[in-house]
């Protein structure tokens, strides 16, 4: 039984009017009793009234005690044991303090990428308990499945995740440390009406999310976030009316998710032509799937900082300024390609034979290249911000690219919806192959990528070689936040004539090169894009963007 995070105490009768208290997440039953009388509620806890229930002695009382922010609550349960099954019912719930949480913590940022803030400060336990409960609430009859990554605050999120879902009543099974697409995998492996992975990504490692997904294992959209976000606005904690308590247990979904990979890659090849593999998970969940997946193809696997004791060795996002380990690793081991996740492996970063870092949309690129090899005339479906090697990839194969806003769940839709052979979002190296499931997954991306490397007999860069280079800059431009609406408006009519994409932001398309300028959903800044065949090209293409916007903050201060 999880109950809100602090004390967790289990208490026996041991007459009419005294109980033994006993600490269930500390040996110490001293210490507890005494943190208990510090905070005067100690002679609340032993001096409970008599009630008739608590006479059976196959009775035990689990009494939770959940404090936030000088707000005591004691919640009291009944554990009621009948022959062999085991029935938890709530018999009684009472809060000692009359203090309810109104409202919700305004600093919480929901985006379509989750649920997101920094630990203990912009995302507390208590936001945590009550956007649990709402979305088990709003999901509907079913299980809900709970995993996270390796970051130290994992674990108590989780604490306070379950315990939001057992309050109403929800089974939870929980799969405990695993990488993002593993969690979204167990989803649909457990036919459960959802799930709550704990993870913020490549962020760094004092923040924390929650990314909610619904039946099947995917990621719900913005609009549902945005429901959310009103329904928990409205919640109090401490309801005092009677309610089923939710089960929870936990369940092991690497050997499901290890075999829907295998049974999609052609092992055969793969074991015909071994591939050696230099792996660095950056101390994330993807060191419980990746390095073990790629031996059950039959590569031989060399690793560097892939632990999962929550120490980062590296900045969490994989990319060309934070992997020189890496590049160094898979040069020294004469490894024939290098691959990085982020903290819960829903992405892929790769590292040639020379140890050059990719670019996440090389890497993108290289596995649309190995699926539309197979399947000619497919459909790709990407992100406005992905580089333009993927249109030249598929013009080879005679594919079409369909473009979307960004944000996973964004690709995921248009997917489904066109039954799209290949899809993700190249500039984050996420990589969704439908085969397996709609997700952003990492694991299986390197597999696929081994399997590439076997059947052409080729390196990275070779395979590289045989398209066009481009260059990619990127910029963050602050504004002031009440201007927002009116310098994309104001952009929106000074391009009006030029060739135009507002599919998310403003993108200008020219000749084999374009420009994209996008607000950030989560603070007063803007992102701007650029990319074409030469850096100095790109270089200029940013600055002048760069230097119109400021343009048009002048104008709207003066």
């Amino acid at each position: 039984m999880y109950g809100l995070p602090l004390f967790i105490l289990h208490v026996r009768q041991t007459d009419s009017q005294s109980f033994r208290v006993y600490s269930h997440q500390s040996p110490d039953k001293r210490s507890t009793v005494q943190r208990l009388g510090h905070h005067g509620l100690i002679d609340q806890v032993c001096q409970l009234p008599e009630q008739p229930s608590l006479r059976s002695r196959h009775t035990i009382l689990l009494y939770t005690l959940y404090l936030s922010r000088l707000r005591y609550y004691l919640f009291l349960f009944e554990y009621r044991f009948i022959g062999e099954a085991a029935k938890i019912f709530l018999i009684q719930e009472r809060c000692l303090v009359d203090v309810r949480l109104k409202g919700f913590n305004e600093a919480v940022i929901f985006t379509s990428s989750g649920i997101r803030g920094v630990f203990n400060e912009t995302l507390t336990l208590e936001d945590i308990v009550k956007i649990s409960s709402s979305f088990a609430e709003v999901i509907g009859e079913g299980k809900i499945v709970v995993g996270r990554d390796t970051r130290p605050s994992g674990k108590p999120i989780a604490e306070a995740v379950i315990a939001g879902l057992t309050s109403i009543g929800k089974e939870v099974v929980d799969v405990e440390v695993a990488p993002t697409p593993t969690i979204l995998h167990a989803i649909r492996d457990l036919k459960a009406a959802g799930g709550i992975i704990i993870s913020a990504s490549h962020n760094p490692p004092e923040w924390n999310a929650l990314k909610l997904a619904g039946p099947e294992g995917l990621l719900l959209d913005e609009e549902y976030y945005t429901s959310i976000k009103k329904r928990i606005s409205k919640r109090t904690v401490g309801r005092d009316r009677p309610r089923l308590i939710g089960t929870v247990r936990t369940w092991n979904p690497f050997p499901s998710y290890f075999r829907s990979i295998l049974d999609y890659i052609d092992r055969e090849a793969v074991r015909s032509n071994p591939v050696k593999v230099a792996v660095d998970c950056g101390g994330g969940a993807g060191a419980l799937a990746t390095p073990i997946l790629l031996r059950k193809l039959g590569c031989e696997v060399k690793t560097i900082h892939c632990h999962t004791c929550g120490f980062f060795p590296r900045p969490l996002e994989p990319n060309q300024k934070t992997l020189g380990d890496l590049s160094q690793f898979v040069i020294s081991t004469g490894s024939d390609v290098g691959v990085a996740h982020d903290c819960d492996a829903d992405r892929m970063v790769c590292v040639s034979e020379d140890g050059a870092v990719l670019r996440p949309d090389e890497g993108f690129a290289l596995i649309v290249d190995g699926v539309l090899r197979e399947k000619r005339g497919g459909l790709v479906v990407t992100n406005v911000a992905t580089s333009l090697l993927v249109e030249d990839v598929a013009e080879k194969y005679e594919a079409k690219v369909v473009r979307v806003a960004v944000g996973e769940a964004n690709v995921v839709k248009e997917m489904v919806r066109l039954k799209a052979t290949v899809g993700g979002e190249g500039s984050s190296g996420g990589v969704i192959l439908p085969a397996v499931h709609y997700v952003r997954d990492g694991p299986l991306a390197c597999a696929k990528l081994v399997e590439i490397l076997a059947k052409t007999k080729a390196g990275v860069s070779d395979l590289l070689r045989e398209y066009p280079t481009y260059y990619l800059e990127r910029v963050k431009l602050s504004y002031p936040k009440a201007l927002r609406h009116k310098i994309m408006d104001e952009l929106s009519s000074r391009y009006s004539d030029e060739n135009v994409d507002l599919t998310d932001g403003i993108k200008l398309c020219g000749d084999r090169e374009w420009v994209l300028i996008r607000p950030s959903r989560t603070e007063p800044a803007m992102r701007v894009w650029a990319e074409a065949r030469s850096r100095q090209r790109a270089k200029q293409l940013c600055e002048n963007m760069v230097r119109e916007v400021k343009s048009i903050i002048s104008e709207l201060n003066s």
